[in-house]
């Protein structure tokens, strides 16, 4: 499924081809690792992970 979303490293938006409703990548303007997961109703979340499979919290987001 052909999907966009803000990248929540580089505040840009990306259009990508995702084949799974949960999936790591790394962002190529700033590389840092993020997850994308695709919502029942079509939507993308994401958010930066910090470790092996631990998005980061809003308030890690601030402390950056």
């Amino acid at each position: 499924m052909l999907i966009r979303f803000d990248c929540p490293a580089c505040k840009q938006s990306h259009s990508f081809d995702m084949p799974e409703t949960t999936i790591h990548m790394t962002c190529s303007r700033t590389h840092k690792v993020i997850q994308l997961r695709l919502t029942k109703g079509g939507d993308v979340n994401s958010a930066i992970v910090n470790g092996p499979d631990k998005p980061a919290s809003a308030k890690d987001e601030a402390e950056e």
